[in-house]
């Protein structure tokens, strides 16, 4: 009996870090958050293994572009991917946005966007918005076969060539045994 009551105290101590944002999760953009890959090895889990991640999004030298994106993935196999971006300023811009989710076992997950956003000096929309959800049985096995460890990188840019911009945050996740990708 106080064995359970043990778990459960820590378990309920681990969801209200987690509520707080100390323990699992991102918490400054670029930075590489990483599932349960820190417990010692056999020991159980009380933290959860899902990955959730939101950013709010700005750019930097006077780029008058913003926005925020959201990307859930669960160990059913379910995500979630989804943003908004928003031009305040003249001139337009291409927009690319990529999250690389890589579990344990190697398997890697490339999840991105790009869209335009008009300016004043064209007609056209100033948002970008996204939003992809879906189930994949290869994200369910993922988990599976991690235990739920992941470490994942996101990266948005401004008018830059999507291929490279997916390339560079894949590397910087490290060794991908196998990359799956992921359109919104």
């Amino acid at each position: 009996m106080v064995s359970i009551l043990k778990r459960r105290v820590a378990t309920g101590f681990a969801a209200a870090l987690v509520a707080a944002g100390t323990v699992a999760g991102p918490t400054a953009a670029g930075a590489a958050p990483s599932g349960t890959a820190n417990l010692a090895p056999d020991s159980p889990s009380i933290l959860p293994t899902q990955v959730i991640i939101n950013r709010n999004v700005t750019f930097g030298g006077g780029v008058p572009v913003g926005g925020w994106y959201s990307l859930s993935v669960f160990p059913s196999g379910s995500y979630s991917y989804s943003g908004h971006m928003h031009d305040s300023g003249a001139p337009s811009y291409d927009f690319a946005g990529v999250c690389v989710v890589r579990f344990g076992n190697g398997t890697t997950f490339v999840f991105q966007t790009s869209g335009r956003m008009h300016g004043t000096f064209e007609s056209g929309s100033r948002d970008y918005n996204w939003s992809r959800s879906n189930s994949r049985q290869s994200i369910r096995d993922a988990f599976r076969d991690s235990n739920g460890a992941w470490k994942a990188r996101c990266s948005n840019k401004v008018n830059i060539n999507v291929g490279a911009l997916v390339d560079s945050t894949v590397q910087a996740v490290g060794y991908a045994a196998k990359i799956i990708a992921i359109v919104a």
